[in-house]
């Protein structure tokens, strides 16, 4: 991993991948209200989450997390329950 350092009001971006998940319609789902790019193949999937500031990329990385994991747990109780 390469890290550059970012200025405060510099144009930034992060990505998430996320490998071989069987319920990665459901998780890609739950990020359809957000602003971000998803990009899919076979094996794997790129959430890339872009903000004209470092501040706000923060905010939204924090939000688009947040859904991913709210959207896994709520799987994970589905499949125990099922």
């Amino acid at each position: 991993m390469v890290m550059t350092a970012v200025k405060k009001n510099d144009l930034c971006s992060a990505s998430i991948h996320i490998e071989g998940s069987e319920y990665i319609d459901s998780l890609v789902a739950a990020l359809a209200t957000e602003d971000v790019e998803i990009s899919q193949d076979d094996n794997s999937t790129i959430i890339q989450v872009s903000s004209v500031n470092l501040s706000d990329l923060r905010a939204r990385l924090n939000t688009v997390l947040r859904s991913l994991q709210a959207a896994s747990e709520s799987l994970i109780e589905v499949d125990r329950t099922a």
